[in-house]
């Protein structure tokens, strides 16, 4: 009965080394990580303050906002565009009075714009230079 174990305990000793079941285990490699670089979109907002983001993606509306990944940071409005009534699109073709008087005003939601009370006393809007 020794004799068996014996034979028994050697078959399984050698079946362990030869499967290498009793060395230590090697150390893994790391594991490769992905990498990308981000990139960032900026602009210059109609009051002088800038706004940017960084991300995978990004675009930007010159002027007005930029977006990366999905998220949004906008440039906060003049506060003459704030309200309609100093909006181009709502001032030209009104009566206005007197001629010749002038208002700052907006056009694409930037103060960009002057109006002029023309000579039949109605608004017209320009870009100003």
């Amino acid at each position: 009965m020794k004799l068996c174990w014996s034979v028994l305990s050697a078959l399984v000793l050698s079946g362990l080394l030869a499967c290498g079941g009793t060395e230590a285990p090697e150390a893994s490699e790391p594991l490769a990580q992905e990498s990308s670089a981000l990139v960032t979109c900026s602009t210059t907002c109609s009051n002088g303050s800038t706004v940017s983001c960084s991300g995978n993606t990004c675009s930007t509306i010159p002027g007005e906002s930029v977006e990366c990944d999905g998220f949004y940071r906008i440039c906060v409005p003049d506060s003459t565009c704030l309200f309609s009534s100093s909006w181009c699109s709502n001032l030209a073709g009104k009566t206005c009075s007197p001629v010749g008087s002038e208002r700052k005003c907006c056009i694409n939601r930037k103060p960009t714009g002057n109006c002029y009370c023309m000579v039949g006393g109605t608004w017209a809007c320009s870009v100003t230079p």
